[in-house]
């Protein structure tokens, strides 16, 4: 700053001499025109003062020098002389010179020019985009115990035999996916919103193919007994033979089992609040800036997941010097979990410098439509039309059943982010979901039937009561990482 006089604001300071005096000066009183009153003191920035340290200001960079700066915390040691009369929120040549009541633009890139209008469609003035490879685990089908080599249990024929599929979790591998959001800002400082995201991930399958390979390959079963024999209770541990040549049976048997995730929204943001400071960082204990910045979020959220199980086998029994019967069925167990409802959020972001924090809890409560479809079929000695049933899936429990249950869907979003230019950020972070009251293929399995209902020739079998068709709710989660660019305008 520098002191000027009342003649022109340009002048030179001058110089005072110090005056000796050998014996006290008289008061001389002078008279002082119109035109010599004392003018108020202003300030100047184009030439310091004598002795005076002058900061230039930095120009096209944000207070600290960093990209997405903000408005400084006011500390020389941290920001300067920098702020916002450097030229706006993030010191790059606002024309007003002001934004957002003094808040912090933290995180947002903002080229301070105003929202144009739009009579015809145009790219937002405003807006984010942004692109996440996904690689996530998910909460694994439980199977049943599908093929083995014999009777699970003492039970002579083919006692204490050993599962070959089934019996536990599969699809527990991670799965690939990607993950886009966008939208764009509806005024000049980032304070309402409106944006759309969607996810998916890869349908992942798990298979298991069996036969002569194995040496002997049986179907584990339990069957209800019309007339059971004293030594027996009315259900029985049994098995459906696919492969045992010492039996006269020859064939193949072939599970697929596979699981997908997806789902989209869209939503409202809304800032809520901006803070801002220094601190001491680094192994040199340097001020630098923070700021961090929390919004709300309100819309509308949809998530599917679709998982089957298909069983298919085909088998060839020998009769000696009867005709050979050959068998091919095909069973399928298949459910969609179809999620829709009000989804909550909070998002906070803190910067450092040029690292980026961020974190985003939600939560979606809402309706999943459940849906399960069992289907199975037999054709008999190659000859059509297929019969109904196959030995899982018969009369009992063939059908397209559906319900609705209420359901809530948190999730949980964290990130680290690292500002390559101005607008684009890299991104690393961690996601968690979690879904209340879905149904999985392998809890619609039920092992218990009703040999009555087995297709045994080309003739309609009748309906019984096993195997039967319950809902069986239970939960589901998926977790995993991501890796991302993030590019604001």
């Amino acid at each position: 700053m520098q002191l000027v006089d009342y003649e022109a604001a340009t002048a030179s300071p001058r110089r005072v001499q110090p005056v000796k005096r050998t014996k006290p000066a008289k008061k001389v009183v002078r008279q002082v025109s119109s035109t010599s009153v004392l003018e108020p003191i202003v300030t100047h920035e184009s030439v310091p003062m004598d002795g005076q340290v002058y900061l230039e200001p930095v120009q096209d960079y944000g207070c600290d020098s960093i990209p997405m700066g903000s408005c400084g915390c006011g500390d020389v040691g941290c920001d300067g002389m920098c702020g916002v009369s450097v030229g706006g929120c993030d010191g790059i040549g606002c024309s007003s010179g002001q934004c957002c009541n003094g808040d912090p633009m933290c995180g947002e890139y903002r080229d301070c020019d105003s929202l144009r209008p739009c009579i015809t469609l145009c790219w937002p003035q405003d807006g984010w985009f942004s692109a996440e490879y996904l690689m996530w685990w998910q909460d694994g089908v439980d199977l049943p115990p599908l093929a083995s080599t014999g009777r699970l249990s003492d039970r002579d024929p083919l006692a204490n035999g050993t599962v070959l599929y089934g019996n536990d979790e599969v699809l527990t591998d991670n799965f690939d996916g990607m993950r886009f959001d966008f939208g764009f800002w509806f005024d000049n400082c980032h304070t309402w919103g409106i944006g759309a995201g969607a996810f998916g991930l890869d349908r992942q399958t798990d298979s298991f193919a069996g036969g002569a390979q194995n040496g002997t390959v049986v179907r584990p079963i339990i069957t209800v007994l019309d007339d059971p024999d004293s030594d027996l209770d009315e259900l029985t541990e049994a098995v459906a033979l696919v492969h045992d040549p010492t039996r006269g049976h020859t064939g193949t048997l072939n599970i697929a089992v596979d699981s997908e995730l997806s789902g989209w929204d869209i939503y409202l943001r809304h800032f809520r609040i901006a803070n801002q400071g220094c601190t001491h960082a680094g192994p040199c204990s340097c001020p630098t800036r923070w700021c961090s910045r929390s919004e709300h979020r309100l819309g509308f959220r949809s998530v599917e997941l679709d998982e089957g199980i298909g069983i298919s086998s085909s088998i060839l029994i020998d009769q000696g010097t009867n005709t050979p019967l050959t068998f091919a069925l095909n069973e399928s167990f298949r459910t969609r979990n179809q999620f829709n409802g009000i989804d909550f959020g909070w998002y906070h972001t803190r910067s450092i410098d040029y690292w980026n924090f961020d974190i985003g809890l939600r939560l979606a409560v809402g309706n999943t439509r459940q849906t399960v479809n069992i289907a199975g079929s037999t054709v008999v000695n190659g000859t059509a039309p297929a019969v109904s049933g196959g030995l899982l899936a018969l009369n009992s429990n063939i059908g397209t059943y559906e319900r609705d249950e209420f359901s809530v869907l948190p999730e949980l979003n964290m990130n680290i982010g690292y500002q390559l230019t101005d607008q684009l950020r890299a991104t690393f972070g961690y996601t968690f979901l979690y879904m209340s009251n879905v149904v999985r293929p392998g809890d619609q399995i039920e092992r218990i039937i009703d040999q009555a209902q087995v297709p045994n020739s080309n003739a309609d079998t009748p309906t019984g009561v096993f195997p039967r068709f319950a809902f069986d709710n239970t939960d589901y989660w998926a977790q995993g990482l991501s890796f991302g660019l993030d590019y604001r305008w």
